[in-house]
Formats: structure tokens, C-alpha cells, sequence
């Protein structure tokens, strides 16, 4: 059998050692991208020795699903006060939620990277229950705009609605993530035009009508 990439914390002082060591990886991330920060680094800025490191992680890469799990916490705090705006009309909420998720993704750029990059190389950072509380959280952002199912022209609302958050965030990822190479470069708008004209194209698509 392979040997485990994380020894579980079940001491109070490795638990302490784990907890430092996340802390200076949310500070590292806040200037580099994940594949250029040294375990050394990470070490230092935890206060702790790289033998220490080594004796509960196997490699860097072995913090990625404490990592998914981390920021599940700061996504749901961010969620919340999203849900918490009462916007006026299904244009408003269209518009607040594309600026406001354009605003969090811009804010969190490396840490959304390195989640983007390595949830795609190693899938099992977000199986089972990270990746249920993922999906949750894009239905609690539908329901932001179904509030307003009313002005929704379609048979399927929740769909309509929910390939409006696929569209909007899937485009605002790339443009935030990766804005100097492709498909990023074939939209050459600003983050305040882009957000403008994004909410346009996905309120054409909500109220036009989806009914053939």
C-alpha cells in the first residue's frame, strides 16, 4: 500500500504545526503562484524546521485538499454576505453578482490559481464531500437570481439560471486568472467593462426566452 501523503494531526502539536503551516501558505500565496513557493519558505514563515514539514507531509503538493478544504470556509463567509444584498431587480442581482464575484476572484487570484490548476492535475483534492459543498454554493448563487423567476422567460428556470453562473463564472475565471493568454487575449475590455457587458449578454440570454 502507498504510504499516506498527510499524516493526520491528532496531537495538539502537530494540530498547532498544521494550523501555522496553512497560515503561511494563505501569506505566501498573497505574492506568489503555489508552484513557486519553496517548502523552505513555507517553513520559515510557519516557524517550524523543514524535518517537521517532512514528518507530516509528504510533499507540497499534500496540502492541496487542506487547502480546497480551507478556503471552503472563506467561500460560504463570502457567500453569505453576497446573499445578504437585497437587489431591487433580476438586472441589479445580474450585474452585483458578476462584480461581486469578479471583485473576489481578483482579491484571491493566487489562491484561486493554484485551487483552479491543481483540482484539474489532481482530482481527488475534490472528491466527495468538497466537492458536494461546491455545487451547493453555485445553487445558493442561482438562487440569488431566482428571487426574480418571475422575470426569467423559460421553462426551466433553475437550468436557465444555473447556466448563467456556469457562463459567468467559468468567463471571469479566465479573464481573472489567465488575462495574457488564450481564450483570455480575444476580450480586450477592462474589469469594469468586462462585468458591464458580461451582465448584458447573460440578461439577453435570461429574458429573451429559452420556451422552443
Amino acid at each position: 500500500m502507498p504510504s499516506p501523503s498527510v499524516i493526520p494531526a491528532k496531537q495538539l502539536r502537530s494540530q498547532d504545526t498544521q494550523r501555522k503551516l496553512m497560515a503561511a501558505i494563505h501569506h505566501c500565496l498573497q505574492n506568489k503562484f503555489f508552484e513557486h513557493i519553496s517548502i523552505k519558505e513555507l517553513c520559515d514563515h510557519a516557524g517550524v524546521s523543514v524535518g517537521t514539514f517532512y514528518r507530516r507531509f509528504k510533499n507540497k503538493e499534500a496540502l492541496l485538499p487542506l487547502l480546497y478544504q480551507d478556503f471552503g470556509s472563506e467561500l460560504n463567509e463570502w457567500m453569505t454576505q453576497l446573499e445578504s444584498i437585497q437587489f431591487a431587480t433580476l438586472t441589479e442581482a445580474v450585474s452585483g453578482v458578476t462584480q461581486q464575484t469578479h471583485h473576489f476572484f481578483a482579491a484571491n487570484r493566487s489562491l484561486f490559481r493554484t485551487i483552479h490548476l491543481n483540482s484539474r492535475l489532481h482530482t481527488d483534492i475534490v472528491a466527495g464531500d468538497a466537492l458536494i459543498d461546491r455545487r451547493h454554493l453555485y445553487r445558493r448563487i442561482s438562487n440569488i437570481l431566482l428571487r426574480f423567476k418571475g422575470d426569467i422567460i423559460a421553462t426551466d428556470k433553475t437550468s436557465t439560471a444555473n447556466m448563467v453562473v456556469f457562463t459567468m463564472i467559468t468567463t471571469l475565471l479566465d479573464k481573472v486568472l489567465y488575462p495574457d493568454i488564450t481564450p483570455s487575449i480575444a476580450c480586450e475590455l477592462d474589469s469594469i467593462a468586462l462585468c458591464d457587458e458580461l451582465t448584458k449578454m447573460l440578461m439577453l440570454y435570461l429574458i429573451h426566452g429559452q420556451n422552443e
